[in-house]
């Protein structure tokens, strides 16, 4: 069973009953991530093209109309994106995809595979961004979410984020509205 609690994402100068295992840090073209170990299976880390099939797999089982490996590829190489990876052992059991531009992140992109869910990843996914970007000066975090995904839209609200906008049939391969959703931190 994965161990997500949200104390083991601490970050220095956060308080816990335990300390997190820090791992080496592994360089993007943008931002600079430590792999977080949250057990001695479970790891955040960078996402890197050997990831990419176990992500596919968890693209597909998660959405209607899923990325292609392709989009996931620019993603990696793009100077304003940041991709991250949830792994159980050597298995990628989740992932988030984020643009970042001065003092705005967008959040393009979160999955967990179906076995893996409601168990606390996507929770420790955010967090982690949340507290990595406020860290480099972050002021606004924004995403998209399906209007009738209640179960997102339910833990992204958990973080304080607020719905600002609605785009109409964003999601074309259903009609659904997309919500837009916004956390700011001052």
């Amino acid at each position: 069973m994965i161990n997500t609690l949200l104390w083991v994402l601490h970050l220095p100068g956060l308080h816990a009953k335990k300390s997190p295992k820090w791992a080496g840090t592994n360089k993007c073209s943008r931002h600079s991530f430590n792999a977080l170990i949250l057990s001695m299976d479970e790891t955040i880390q960078e996402m890197s093209l050997n990831d990419l099939d176990d992500v596919m797999e968890i693209e597909k089982l998660s959405f209607v109309s899923p990325w292609t490996k392709r989009f996931f590829e620019e993603t990696l190489i793009s100077p304003i994106s940041s991709s991250l990876v949830m792994k159980s052992g050597s298995w990628a059991i989740g992932y988030i995809i984020l643009y970042s531009v001065a003092d705005e992140v967008h959040i393009l992109n979160i999955a967990i595979h179906p076995g893996y869910r409601e168990k606390g990843c996507a929770s420790s996914l955010i967090q982690y961004v949340l507290n990595y970007f406020k860290g480099k000066g972050v002021h606004e975090f924004f995403l998209e979410v399906r209007e009738g995904n209640l179960s997102a839209i339910s833990l992204y609200q958990k973080f304080g984020f607020e719905k600002i906008g609605k785009r109409k049939k964003y999601y074309t391969e259903t009609n659904e509205d997309a919500l837009v959703m916004c956390l700011s931190v001052h």
